[in-house]
């Protein structure tokens, strides 16, 4: 596994590795998942085709088989634990814990899926994940989500960049439990490019999981680990959007005609809509999977989308007159169902240049639909401080959590190297001069007086913006931010009604007070975490002085 003699071994690799070759363990094949998938207990065979099954040596009869993961049915990020950040007496506690789940664990039998992450030669790094053999559905669409060390995926990455990483390896139990962690447990070594994730159903685990690894592995290469999506319109450079799951990342990323604003010349790629590096040695963006693992809450029943279904988690099926059973989806059955489907779907690529325009996508209701970032720094610190909302059901959180606004630095809750180290990295994007922009799709104004900001809109500004179309001004309010000059003329009549920044004080110190909030949110990592630098921090201090003298005039 890219292991031996290299280095000295973490305990905690040297003892998820050692598992893998316990006698309960054999390697499987995509072939043989499907077989077992068939058979699991809680699974769903639907007479739904599966896409080009053939690909992956299934039979060209296979159908869409849906996961049902009880009530948990979204990423619970407080299962997690970083191993650099484990001091005694708790870092004993947990090896203990992993020993002893790896011993109940090889107790049974147990498989073995090789998989690659990473679709350019230039970056590509072989994986394994380690589960019990009653587990096939899960490891079926992680072979499904990246690509199984099979053929032609096999062959690129033979002739791929030798990296200097070892191989990723991931070990997951559903089965385990331990009253102490009713929420499961997550241990993540990311300096050895291992995981464990321990008593979680839900596959989204597995998947971000084996990203965090890859991410994290890419930055240790100068690279920058962006969760968000990339796409190229026409001739123009990549325009890359980051945001959490319901900010309209994937919508917005995988539009082919931006709701008819686009020319048919204007003729859309898609690389990804969720994970890929920057690369700035090469001037490359690559992506990390080959599929899109995505929401299926506007899935109408015998959607044409389906038709590109591999797999489908937490979805209803139902049986027709006919007797065929069918996937109901629109999130009746459970918020957050899931699919995971070929980009085959529309026009896509592999990898792309690195783009010239990145977009923070923000519901961040004091701003408004669209900004342009005119310095590096504050381009960052908006970015390290991306305000949003959580979508519902897609984590594993209280109902009031999801009403509140949070902060997710770079839309990347999976990142576990240092935030600095993001930060250090987009800021040698910017400085290179990529473009920064700042797109609220959510809702602009006050609490108590906000004005809806609907898809539509958004992918309309996305195309103008592609353009070059937007003529900006100076936000004399914020420093640093510009907003459009021609909104009315190139979005409608109403625009600026609805959307220029008003200067009453209401107005005024409700955007003041959401400034103090990333201000005390970077400047808590900078003094208590001691990961994060004042020149991140400054830009806003700055912009928050010019409304306190508005506020408060001399």
């Amino acid at each position: 596994m890219a292991t031996f003699l290299k280095k000295p071994l973490s305990p905690w690799r040297a003892a998820i590795e050692t598992a893998f070759y316990a006698n309960s363990v054999k390697k499987t094949s995509m072939a043989e998942l499907y077989e077992l998938s068939l058979k699991q207990p809680e699974v769903v065979r639907t007479d739904e085709p599966l896409y080009k099954p053939e690909q992956y040596g299934l039979p060209a009869d296979a159908k869409v088989l849906v996961s049902i993961d009880g009530g948990v049915v979204g990423r619970t990020a407080k299962a997690r634990r970083l191993v650099r950040e484990l001091a005694k007496p708790e870092s004993d506690k947990l090896k203990a814990i992993l020993l002893e789940a790896l011993y109940q664990f090889n107790r049974r039998p147990g498989l073995w899926l090789e998989g690659i992450v990473g679709l350019h030669p230039d970056f590509m790094i072989k994986a394994h994940l380690l589960s019990p053999a009653s587990d096939a559905k899960n490891m079926l669409d992680w072979g499904f989500n990246f690509t199984p060390m099979m053929e032609p995926w096999a062959g690129t990455f033979r002739k791929s960049k030798v990296l200097n990483e070892p191989d990723i390896l991931v070990f997951a139990d559903p089965e385990w439990s331990n009253p102490a962690y009713p929420s499961g447990l997550v241990i993540i070594d990311e300096a050895e490019n291992c995981i464990t994730i321990l008593g979680m159903r839900y596959f989204g685990e597995r998947k971000k999981g084996t990203l965090t690894l890859a991410w994290t592995a890419g930055v240790r290469h100068n690279m920058v680990a962006c969760h968000g999506g990339i796409k190229t319109i026409g001739n123009k450079a990549p325009v890359a959007v980051f945001g959490l799951s319901g900010s309209g990342k994937s919508s917005i990323t995988n539009s082919l005609d931006h709701e008819g604003t686009l020319k048919p010349s204007e003729h859309v790629t898609v690389v990804h809509d969720d994970a890929f590096l920057i690369d700035f040695e090469s001037n490359l963006t690559m992506a990390l999977e080959p599929s899109l693992f995505d929401k299926t809450d506007s899935v109408r029943f015998n959607d044409p989308i389906i038709k590109y279904f591999y797999s489908a988690q937490n979805v209803a099926v139902l049986e027709t007159p006919e007797g065929e059973r069918k996937i109901v989806a629109e999130d009746i059955r459970n918020d957050n169902g899931r699919c995971i489907k070929s980009r085959d779907m529309f026009n896509h690529a592999d990898y792309c240049a690195a783009p010239d325009k990145v977009i923070w996508l923000q519901k961040d209701t004091s701003i408004p639909p669209i900004c342009k970032v005119n310095s590096s720094g504050l381009a960052v610190a908006m970015g390290a401080s991306l305000s949003t909302l959580r979508a519902k059901g897609v984590e594993n959180v209280d109902a009031k959590e999801l009403e509140k606004l949070v902060i997710e630095p770079f839309a990347n809750p999976f990142r576990v190297h240092p935030l600095l180290v993001d930060c250090q990295q987009f800021m040698k994007l910017f400085k290179a001069g990529c473009e920064c922009y700042i797109m609220n799709t959510h809702a602009f104004g006050t609490p108590d007086d906000l004005t809806d900001i609907p898809k539509e809109l958004s992918l309309k500004i996305m195309t103008e913006l592609v353009r070059g179309n937007i003529e900006w001004r100076d936000w004399k309010r914020f420093p640093g931010l510009a907003i459009p000059k021609n909104g009315a003329e190139i979005f409608g009549a109403d625009f600026d009604k609805k959307y220029k920044p008003s200067r009453n004080a209401v107005y005024m110190q409700y955007l003041r007070d959401r400034m103090q909030d990333r201000i005390t949110y970077l400047s808590n990592k900078r003094d208590i975490e001691h990961d994060m630098d004042s020149s991140f921090i400054d830009p806003l201090v700055v912009a928050r002085t010019v409304i306190d003298k508005v506020l408060n005039p001399v």
